[in-house]
């Protein structure tokens, strides 16, 4: 069975909040905004990826299908 893992992309520390589409182009779902105010992680509450605050440079993580971390650098 495969298992389901939500992608983590991990953002500046200094942002003030993160919007989600899901990625997908059309097979995503609507914009939504979140703000940060006061924690450092949220979570979309349609694909549940995790935004994560990172001091250090924003960067992309992904998992592959097996569950490893594959890191990019996040465009600017």
């Amino acid at each position: 069975m495969d298992q389901f893992i939500p992608e983590t992309i991990q953002l500046d520390e200094h942002a003030d909040g993160v919007s989600c589409d899901g990625g997908g182009g059309a097979l995503g779902h609507p914009k939504v905004w979140y703000s940060f105010d006061g924690q450092d992680s949220v979570e979309c509450g349609y694909c549940d990826r995790l935004f994560v605050q990172f001091s250090g440079g924003a960067k992309t993580e992904k998992s592959d299908k097996s569950g490893a971390a594959v890191k990019k650098q996040a465009k600017a």
